[in-house]
C-alpha cells in the first residue's frame, strides 16, 4: 500500500484507522494555529519597534 491508498483507507474509516485520521487532522489543525500566532505576535512585536524607532529620524517642526 502506498501512503495515498493508506490515507484514503483511513478516510472511508476503514479498521481501526478512523481515530489515527482525527488525530492527524487535530495535530495539523494545531500546527497551523501555532504557525497564525506566532506570525501575529511577530507582526504586532515589528510593528511596535517601527513605531519606536521611527521612519524618518527625529520630527520636523514646520512654522
Amino acid at each position: 500500500m502506498t501512503g495515498d491508498e493508506s490515507l484514503h483507507v483511513l478516510a472511508r474509516g476503514g479498521g481501526d484507522g478512523a481515530g489515527l485520521l482525527h488525530h492527524l487532522l487535530v495535530d495539523q489543525a494545531i500546527k497551523v494555529a501555532i504557525v497564525l500566532v506566532a506570525l501575529l505576535v511577530l507582526a504586532l512585536g515589528m510593528r511596535l519597534i517601527w513605531k519606536k524607532a521611527g521612519r524618518a529620524g527625529p520630527p520636523r517642526r514646520d512654522r
